[in-house]
């Protein structure tokens, strides 16, 4: 077992409260000890009351004295185990947060390339919900290791003042214990690892079937029956396997269990041959047995946490993993002296010979592509579904690393920047943008979190972009919840929310916008009014936008035409419908909808 990441446990907790660690060693010590007072209380307690049973002059006040103290132990072994759990609870709650905030922050900051690493999704499934009993749990089987060794200890020790066999009889059960639950341990964390794909999926068929949003097409394909089998196929498996492993768990078991009990009636026989080889007070014999019976507990406690601390101890390894995880063919590139992003473009955009594939695919999806980008120049990307727009945009957002080629800005290559600068210089909203169910103000200032109270700005791209009608006719203005999830809010239409999210990217005082389809769920009217006021809106703004409209890409002042990862035209729109090849086919094939 690798202890490294176990002693990270430790180290994380301290941190945290180093109170709570030094309260639970001295409540597990106090606890620990108890079980040799209670041996001895038991002892001389029942020696009490068969005095009295036989004495013609009884002593009531040594037996009520032993009871007194016998009561007073188990009311502080309840009350210091009440204390532990109210210290747990609150350390449970604090690493929960601490952790999770951990977690959260690797999957915000992770570039996004990492959420093409189907690795990566699983690992954060494995790992995610329930942080602090998952990271305290080891620490407290540590501590109970401690407890449950004190109390042994007195218990051996109690048994060894009669007969060391009693000692050596108690002690062989442990060891098949110990092996056989850190073997079953180590198989039900790798069946889990195994198994989270298959979970994924189940709890993602299992989410669809309650969602609000997937709810009108399950209905309207009639889906349901076919997600719930499914749903009830996956889950089934999973909980087969899990079934199975517990089955053959339960079968070593039961073999233990007899040769525990074989153990223990050899102890018995022990403890009958000392009643006839010397003098044992009925007190003794009780406390033997208890002892005997106290010392098999202490040490399957200890097995138990042993084995326990071996299972736990993959999953911290498995937090801590995710948490270190790092993919250096998925990520870009800074070295340590950035340069900050230029306020405002010079010199303009250099995308030279620029490739990108994924790491584990052999399929090139960005194939060499060479242009420049002039400051203050409007471009626009057209082409096929799949012809690597959205990729290559991607790239120059730096969200992506480019795997050969370079892209250059202002004669900087755009590594070298600081990355917080660069976002600050550069925005975009893509088709799957954002649907947040929060309020309008939310929904339109989070586009640039310097300036949340810029009121005039918010009201002037709101008016932009389109939305700012319908906002005033809500109840409460901007200030209306948005959907359903969260409460009782306004419903937007598909393309209000594309209104939205396109005043979200105008929000920002960025001189690069990005604009991915942003007009796609907009009608044509509406559309051809946001393209003609795009050239006031970035009027001093570099502008890049991806659209499958020829219409809109008429407005541009240059015109990129990609195809199969391959940047195959460039010009302006008079000058490729003159060259007649695959702009020209792409225009007039949309023409003809409108003839």
């Amino acid at each position: 077992m690798n202890i490294t990441y176990l002693q990270k446990s430790f180290a994380f907790v301290w941190k945290i409260s180093p109170l709570w660690f030094l309260a639970s060693i001295i409540i597990r010590l106090i606890t620990g000890l108890l079980p040799l007072a209670a041996l001895w209380v038991t002892k001389e307690l029942v020696n009490a009351v068969a005095s009295i049973i036989s004495s013609t002059n009884p002593d009531y006040e040594r037996a009520f004295i032993f009871l007194s103290l016998e009561l007073l132990i188990v009311g502080l072994g309840a009350t210091l185990r009440h204390i532990s759990e109210i210290f747990d609870e609150q350390i449970e709650i604090k690493l929960d947060y601490s952790v999770g905030k951990l977690v959260s922050e690797k999957a915000a900051s992770v570039p996004l390339s990492y959420f093409e690493i189907p690795e990566f999704y699983n690992h954060q499934e494995r790992i995610s919900g329930n942080y602090g009993n998952k990271l305290m749990s080891p620490v407290k089987n540590v501590l109970d290791l401690g407890q449950y060794s004190i109390s042994l200890i007195t218990y051996l020790s109690f048994l060894l003042s009669f007969h060391w066999g009693l000692m050596i009889l108690s002690s062989i059960a442990a060891i098949p214990i110990l092996l056989i639950q850190t073997r079953f341990g180590n198989e039900k964390f790798f069946l889990l690892k195994f198994q989270t794909r298959k979970a994924r999926e189940a709890n993602f068929l299992n989410n669809l079937l309650h969602d609000r949003q997937s709810a009108k097409e399950i209905r309207l394909f009639n889906l349901g029956q076919r997600f719930i089998t499914k749903w009830g196929r996956l889950f089934l498996e999973n909980n087969h396997e899990i079934l199975a492993l517990l089955k053959k768990e339960k079968k070593v078991q039961i073999i233990l269990d007899f040769f525990t009990a074989v153990l223990y009636s050899l102890s018995a026989a022990v403890v009958i041959w000392l009643l006839r080889s010397r003098s044992l007070g009925i007190g003794e014999f009780v406390s033997i047995g208890q002892a005997i019976k106290g010392s098999q507990s202490s040490l399957n406690m200890i097995a138990s946490n042993l084995a326990r601390i071996y299972e736990e101890n993959l999953y911290i390894e498995d937090l801590f993993e995710f948490l270190d995880f790092k993919d250096e063919r998925y990520t870009l590139s800074h070295i340590e002296c950035t340069y900050p992003f230029p306020s405002k473009l010079q010199k303009g955009i250099s995308i030279k010979n620029v490739s990108f594939w994924y790491p584990d695919s052999e399929k090139m999806v960005l194939d060499n592509v060479d242009f420049a980008i002039s400051p203050g120049e409007k471009i626009a990307i057209v082409g096929d579904n799949g012809s690597g727009k959205t990729t290559l945009v991607k790239c120059l957002l730096g969200l992506y690393p480019v795997s050969t080629g370079e892209i250059i800005v202002d004669g900087i290559n755009i590594n070298q920047y600081d990355p917080s600068t660069l976002k600050q210089s550069m925005t975009g909203i893509f088709q799957d943008f954002m649907q947040l169910p929060f309020s309008v103000r939310d929904n339109i200032t989070l586009g640039d979190l310097d300036h949340l109270d810029d009121d005039l700005l918010m009201r002037k791209v709101a008016k932009q972009s389109g939305i700012y009608d319908t906002i005033q006719k809500f109840p409460d203005g901007f200030e209306t919840r948005l959907g359903k999830l969260l409460g009782d809010g306004e419903d937007l239409s598909g393309g209000q929310w594309q209104k939205l999210a396109l005043s979200r990217a105008l929000f920002s005082k960025a001189n690069i916008i990005i604009l991915d389809e942003p007009t796609a769920s907009l009608d044509p009217l509406t559309e051809l009014k946001i393209f003609n006021q795009f050239k006031q809106i970035t009027e001093d703004k570099t502008t890049i936008y991806i659209s499958h409209r020829m219409a809109a890409a008429r407005l541009a002042d240059r015109i990129i035409v990609m195809k199969e990862g391959r940047l195959v035209e460039v010009g302006s729109h008079e000058e490729l419908l003159a060259l007649g090849n695959e702009y020209y086919d792409m225009f007039t094939s949309q023409a003809q909808w409108y003839a």
